[in-house]
């Protein structure tokens, strides 16, 4: 709660920056500090302009460039993609490794992106331009296996995949959707919002009330990402027919 209420006052501080025309560039953020920083802008919106940008398509983490300017050049975000040179016939890299090998550089998790493997086990990662130079001198391994990085221009789609359920909900209520989702009784569904393991679209809550809507990410802490996909009519029974696609 104490690195929310830093980072919420921190976002605060650049938008009063922006107002004295300072352009401000954030390091990697991820989903609840991207839902702050939009939550932080609401009233601002007229007059500071906030885009994000990750180098992939539909990338997780963004970087995020608050500015009094309107702007569409990428190139302003000072990201790198790298692709991971290694032996596929010998070994095989996963996100976990390749995000250990990084950080055991001594790398801040908000300087790297997201890290991409293909089905071809190609690897790619992101990164702030600012640390581009002491990876490239730096990074030789991932785990056991022998590696070279090359800078990377192509585009990279990012697809995000969904395994989608059908359910009968009785309503839209949060504690209702998430009981559903992950097989839990409704008490223990209130116990698990109360304890501040449930994100709505990146934000924590405790508002086990609330009403979910199509398209509204929520997240269970060790129990994975779920979207509403679509949010259907009532069937005879009075029951809303929701489906829901899990991140996969």
């Amino acid at each position: 709660m104490e690195e929310i209420e830093r980072f919420t006052k921190k976002i605060k501080s650049d938008i009063d920056q922006c107002y004295e025309g300072k352009v401000i560039l954030l390091s990697f953020l991820d989903e609840t500090q991207k839902a702050i920083v939009n939550k932080c802008l609401f009233g601002h919106n007229n007059y500071i302009n906030c885009y994000f940008y990750g180098g992939f398509t539909n990338s997780e983490r963004v970087r995020c460039l608050l500015t009094p300017y309107e702007s569409n050049n990428n190139k302003l975000f000072k990201i790198n993609i790298y692709k991971i040179i290694y032996n596929k016939k010998y070994y095989e890299l996963n996100h976990r490794s390749i995000l250990g090998a990084l950080m055991g550089l001594g790398i801040k998790r908000e300087c790297i992106g997201d890290i991409i493997s293909t089905p071809e086990k190609d690897a790619f990662f992101a990164c702030t331009e600012e640390i581009s130079k002491y990876i490239e001198s730096e990074l030789n391994y991932v785990g056991n296996a022998p590696v070279k990085i090359d800078l990377y221009s192509d585009k990279i789609e990012h697809e995000i995949k969904y395994e989608e359920t059908m359910h009968f909900l009785s309503s839209m209520r949060l504690d209702v959707v998430v009981a559903a989702i992950i097989g839990l009784s409704r008490s223990n569904t209130l116990e698990l919002i109360s304890s501040k393991l449930v994100f709505v679209n990146g934000l924590e809550t405790e508002n086990s009330s609330q009403i979910i809507k199509e398209n509204d990410e929520i997240s269970v802490r060790h129990k994975g990402k779920y979207k509403i996909i679509e949010v259907g009519s009532q069937t005879k029974s009075g029951r809303i027919k929701v489906t829901i696609g899990k991140r996969i």
